[in-house]
């Protein structure tokens, strides 16, 4: 069987070609797409090396430009990098680096978001660096059918991120003035004597603290399941369990849809009428974006 690993370069008349790799190079991975042809790859990649040499710290060389490395029907991101930088001595140093490392995953996002423009890709995580193209390729093959897969789930997809918000004092004052539970022993405090009154009082301020949270529990999970008619899929992050801010608002629902583009204004539609609809609760989002939060790669680092 004809071995299917090779590179594609970005460079102007480079034809399909395997490349001999230094012992000290490796090769750093954006992501996944399927296999294009060479044109494809110089159309694909040529905008991606452009933008990303755009800006001051972000030039890449003729040497490292970025490449594909194929194997069967897919093919992976990369370019390639000293191994030496991503040891992880130098590396944790390279980290503690604002510039650096604003400069270095604003250029990892960047190839990427070029590359979502244009057709579907699982993204990697930043710094992810495999020590030959034949770990690489070895790693497309191993998950093949599952990389696969998620590629057809997410082609024709965005990224949104939407953050769900309670004005917690603004609910509490609904509650007191809606909830059975909390009305009764508001009456119950009204009428009992002073001794009896005090203990009611701390019964009360319980009683509309835990009728507080499970309202804001129901508003996170009544927000995700409306969202989720319009989404591919969904994945949930935990929320800070912190103070109020001096707003008094809390997070309570921290998420990332897969839309469907076809669904997105459905599902924009929904997340802005939110807030006209739920008085003290503030949803926002952000987006499109590529699936970061819904590729699942074998990634490896060195």
């Amino acid at each position: 069987m004809t071995d299917s690993r090779t590179v594609a370069s970005t460079q102007p008349g480079a034809e399909n070609r395997s490349e001999s790799v230094d012992a000290d190079s490796g090769w750093y991975l954006y992501g996944i797409i399927r296999q294009i042809d060479q044109g494809e790859a110089r159309a694909l990649l040529g905008s991606s090396t452009q933008r990303e040499g755009g800006e001051p710290g972000y030039a890449i060389d003729d040497d490292k430009s970025v490449q594909i490395l194929k194997w069967a029907d897919l093919a992976a991101i990369v370019r390639r990098v000293s191994l030496d930088d991503f040891a992880p001595e130098p590396l944790e140093a390279r980290l503690r680096d604002p510039a650096w490392l604003e400069a270095m995953v604003r250029s990892h996002n960047e190839v990427i978001a070029s590359i979502h423009e244009e057709q579907a890709i699982l993204p990697s995580k930043f710094g992810c660096v495999y020590q030959s193209a034949e770990d690489v390729t070895a790693a497309l093959e191993q998950a093949h059918d599952a990389l696969t897969a998620q590629l057809a789930r997410v082609d024709q997809c965005d990224e949104w991120a939407v953050h769900l918000y309670a004005d917690r004092p603004a609910v509490q004052k609904r509650l007191e003035a809606e909830h059975p539970s909390v009305q009764r022993l508001q009456q119950e405090v009204s009428a009992a004597p002073p001794g009896r009154a005090f203990f009611l009082r701390r019964k009360l301020t319980d009683e509309l603290d835990s009728v507080t949270r499970q309202a804001t529990s129901d508003a996170a999970e009544a927000l995700s399941e409306e969202l989720r008619r319009w989404a591919v899929a969904e994945e949930r992050s935990s929320v800070a369990r912190v103070a109020p801010d001096s707003s008094g608002e809390v997070e309570i629902l921290r998420a990332a849809f897969l839309v469907h583009r076809e669904s997105q204004d459905a599902f924009l539609e929904n997340v802005w009428t939110w807030n006209e609809r739920q008085e003290g609760l503030r949803c926002t989002h952000s987006g499109p974006w590529p699936p970061y939060s819904f590729a699942v790669l074998a990634d490896k680092e060195s």
